[in-house]
């Protein structure tokens, strides 16, 4: 009986928060000029301040078809979501799924879309308990040497920390999807101790570009061009220079969403005395903004798995 009255309670805590979230949304998306101009323009019916639903689904079948979610073959998209967004709006049903459609459809600012996060889950968006982690950062982490033409679908990156206590490899691999016809280039910017890259699988290393002080441009070359919405996989070794001071934390930063984001630590002689898995809302920041302690295997490793990661940075620190 008080397994069925938590169980009730937590959905009751659910339900709640999705209405709550969807009645914001609902707001924002009247009262925002730059976010009512995108359904505006669809809508069948314009009833003074109130609004469209079929505007609404239709900006959100004009996102679905652009990302290659959905068929552009399926006119009749508009259509079936037009339930979905009344459902969403009116704080009866809504999913991550959907928030996530709503948010991306129609741009929201980071400022927004932290709000409805927060609204839909219950709590603070930086989620260290093996849900997602998104909208983190107070700035943009590095400015990138050229505009991003794809999203990243998996992320595996593993960091050896040698027995001086450097960083000196980290094996990195990609799945990638294009968001943009003839994409040819991947590009990225670490920190400034990247002496080389080596194994490149799917690409070449064309060399490094300027970028902020205290990083690095590297950009690869794609084997094959790729078309909008074709997938690809990019496995490569960025080799490290010592550093003066010991190495004592990972960080991986994502200013677009990434998914299935795997990171794991070796380290190959001593393992220090205490790890934690972190948030930062800064690339540079010393103190990470939440932290939960991480165990260490008996082979002196550390590895922490996310489903997604969004506008955010994460990874490991540790004491020696």
């Amino acid at each position: 009986m008080e397994a069925g009255r938590a169980g009730r309670k937590s959905q009751d805590l659910e339900d709640s928060c999705a209405a709550t979230a969807g009645n914001r949304l609902r707001v924002l998306l009247t009262e925002r000029p730059e976010y009512r101009q995108r359904w505006w323009a669809h809508a069948r019916r314009r009833r003074g301040d109130g609004i469209s639903y079929s505007g609404v689904a239709h900006a959100i079948a004009l996102h679905l078809w652009d990302m290659g979610l959905r068929a552009d073959t399926d006119r009749e998209l508009p259509r079936k979501l037009r339930d979905r967004v009344r459902q969403a709006l009116l704080g009866h049903q809504l999913t991550h799924e959907t928030v996530t459609w709503f948010l991306e459809s129609f741009e929201f600012s980071e400022e927004d879309a932290r709000e409805i996060w927060d609204i839909f889950s219950g709590r603070s968006s930086v989620d260290l308990e093996g849900g997602g982690i998104a909208f983190t950062l107070r700035n943009p982490p590095v400015a990138m040497i050229r505009p991003q033409g794809h999203r990243t679908t998996a992320l595996f990156s593993r960091y050896y920390v040698s027995a001086d206590r450097s960083l000196r490899r980290i094996e990195t691999n990609h799945v990638i999807v294009a968001i943009q016809d003839d994409l040819e280039n991947f590009a990225y910017s670490p920190r400034d101790t990247v002496t080389s890259v080596e194994s490149v699988i799917g690409g070449t290393f064309s060399g490094f570009h300027p970028s902020n002080p205290g990083y690095l441009g590297i950009e690869l070359k794609l084997d094959r061009r790729l078309a909008k919405n074709e997938y690809s996989s990019l496995q490569y070794t960025t080799l490290h220079r010592a550093t003066p001071d010991p190495c004592v934390h990972v960080r991986r930063a994502a200013r677009k969403r990434i998914d299935n984001v795997d990171m794991r630590v070796i380290f190959e002689a001593t393992a220090p005395c205490r790890t934690w898995w972190c948030v930062w809302d800064d690339y540079s920041g010393p103190e990470p903004i939440r932290k939960i302690p991480a165990s260490v295997t008996p082979g002196g490793e550390i590895h922490q798995f996310v489903p997604y990661v969004e506008q955010a940075v994460v990874g490991f620190q540790w004491e020696w």
